[in-house]
């Protein structure tokens, strides 16, 4: 059989898978978010390439009819500066969910919506990853074995409740609990996020409000307890502690400047426990998807604080430069 005759055949079966799969839809998505940095901690510096929360994903929607569909989202972390795959492949998120007129129901392993309901808005200067995230916010949760529900996204209010059951392996062995609501109104958008996890637990208020087109502040006030930061776990001994963190965002066309400030006070009232962090950065936006950046952070931890470096009374100071692009 020729070349020619080959492919006739061939085009024909593309065609028909094509039809048949014409209801449904799959796409690629991701980021790449690569900084060089020169970065200072417990004395010792260092200059180097840094991946700050890069992903790439996979997701797909398929049309159920009478107002139905069904998708799935698989994302990975990835190390933009060594081409590794952070935590293995999917680690990120991997869910199937099932939407309609009445919302969503999500399924699998996915970050607690709390969390995208305050600390991820206020983090606007870099998607809250890499060297400028944010150090302070407790984000109790258990990302596995997720069962979540959220409403119809429609209006100002937007709810979405779960729980991540524990399986008799997750430690503490309870089902964690997590509840986000977003509300946005004009200039003012807020949010409120809950999470409860055996003896952590952590409850945020957000805040913004944009005084025109160029002006924006965004803030939350968080408390938590039970919960060790330095290692993302829960920690019975841990007492209860508070957190602001501030935000002031200026845009004008592709320019972007950004300041972002937080502390963290004693924990349980105890002394040298408080800690502080900031950030400054500039984004000039080449297009919809592609920034390249320069910034400024600093963690500062008091004697007995931990943040960020798992380390008492160590912090971490990084100034660099950045090329981020969607995709």
């Amino acid at each position: 059989m020729s070349w020619i005759d080959f492919r006739l055949p061939l085009a024909a079966c593309v065609c028909l898978l094509g039809t048949a799969a014409s209801a449904q839809t799959l796409s690629i998505y991701g980021h790449l978010n690569t900084s060089i940095e020169r970065t200072s901690s417990a004395g010792t510096h260092s200059l180097g390439l840094h991946s700050n929360y890069s992903t790439l994903g996979l997701q797909g929607q398929e049309d159920l009819g009478a107002g139905l569909s069904a998708g799935f989202v698989l994302e990975s972390v990835l190390e933009s500066d060594t081409g590794a795959v952070d935590g293995g492949f999917f680690s990120s998120q991997s869910e199937v969910n099932l939407s309609g007129p009445w919302g969503k129901l999500r399924l699998g392993h996915m970050s607690a919506p709390s969390y995208y309901a305050i600390a991820d808005v206020v983090s606007t200067h870099n998607y809250d990853g890499g060297n400028s995230a944010d150090a302070l916010y407790a984000s109790v949760a258990n990302n596995s074995n997720r069962i979540s529900y959220s409403t119809p996204e429609a209006g100002d209010l937007h709810v979405e409740v779960g729980t991540s059951l524990h399986e008799k392996t997750a430690s503490p062995a309870r089902n964690a609990w997590d509840l986000a609501v977003n509300y946005e109104h004009g200039p003012w958008t807020a949010g409120l996020g809950y999470s409860d996890w055996g003896p952590a637990r952590q409850a945020a208020l957000r805040l913004g409000y944009a005084f025109s087109e160029h002006w924006r502040v965004l803030g939350y006030h968080q408390y938590s307890r039970g919960w060790d930061h330095a290692n993302e776990a829960v920690d019975t001994s841990a007492p209860g502690r508070r957190t602001t963190r501030l935000a002031v965002v200026y845009s004008q066309g592709p320019h972007e400047w950004h300041t972002n400030l937080a502390y963290a006070g004693r924990a349980g009232g105890q002394a040298a426990t408080q800690a502080y962090q900031w950030t400054v950065m500039y984004n000039h936006h080449l297009s919809r998807r592609t920034k390249v950046y320069a910034f400024a952070t600093q963690v500062r931890n008091a004697a007995q604080a931990r943040y960020f470096t798992g380390d008492a009374g160590v912090g971490i100071r990084s100034v660099g430069i950045g090329l981020r692009q969607f995709f």
